[in-house]
């Protein structure tokens, strides 16, 4: 087996990313002793397990281009960010993170008085023809892959605004509660966010449930509200129930 998880581990390090079904048909195995043998080395630190397949543990950014997160589970994320809208109220100031679920909030939003702070190209767009709505852009240096802003200026600038509450979504939940981005400026910016809100709701698909990213963002015991299209798994319910958060399906 040592030789194997070698081998295993040698040819995702070289590729980034590998599928089961490489790997399997590369060592001449079975899918699910694959599947086995890659849960055991996320357990000890060695990859990290996608969908179908695993990352090696030297990546430093597991996101992917905004323009692919749009269109993965649309309908979802479209329906979540209508029962948010529950939330808005006039003179509100609101944070959206350059997540694709917020810039579907961003689309669904009223016409009516209110301020939002952003770090998304995305989501000024989806703004620019609501004249009640003043934006605020954080700045900062651009980033392409995310069509947003991250960096020391976006920080400078959260630090030093109070938001009534922000919205967010993440890259994975696991059923300890804890919250993970995909990548270092994603997860900063989001904490800043966080930290300059009364508020911070918390935006996520059944997709992201019992799964794990880069980085540990927080806790869901840090957030006001979960909004989600799905129930959550016995010992997730649990953990929401015990730290009064609310669940919205």
């Amino acid at each position: 087996m040592r030789n194997r998880d070698e081998m295993i581990l040698q040819w995702i390090n070289q590729q980034g990313k590998v599928s089961v079904i490489e790997l399997a048909e590369k060592c001449d195995i079975s899918v699910e002793t694959i599947r086995r043998d890659l849960n055991r080395l996320e357990k000890q630190g060695l990859l990290y397990r996608t969908h179908g397949g695993a990352i090696s543990n030297k990546t430093t950014d597991l996101g992917s281009f905004f323009q692919t997160r749009r269109y993965i589970n649309a309908t979802e994320k479209r329906y979540i960010a209508k029962n948010a809208l529950e939330l808005l109220y006039e003179n509100a100031v609101i944070g959206l993170d350059a997540s694709s679920t917020s810039w579907y909030f961003a689309h669904l939003m009223p016409d009516i008085p209110c301020t939002v702070v952003t770090n998304s190209m995305l989501n000024i767009n989806a703004l620019v023809n609501k004249p009640n709505i003043k934006t605020i852009v954080t700045g900062g240096v651009y980033s392409s892959k995310y069509e947003a802003f991250y960096g020391p200026l976006s920080e400078y600038l959260l630090q030093r605004l109070h938001i009534n509450f922000s919205i967010f979504s993440c890259s994975g939940i696991d059923n300890q509660g804890n919250i993970w981005e995909s990548n270092e400026l994603n997860a900063s910016v989001k904490r800043k966010m966080m930290e300059a809100s009364e508020h911070a709701y918390l935006l996520a698909d059944h997709s992201k449930f019992e799964k794990k990213s880069l980085i540990q963002l927080t806790e869901l015991r840090e957030i006001n509200t979960l909004f989600t299209d799905s129930d959550l798994s016995e010992t997730l319910q649990t953990y929401c129930e015990k730290n009064d958060i609310l669940t919205v399906l």
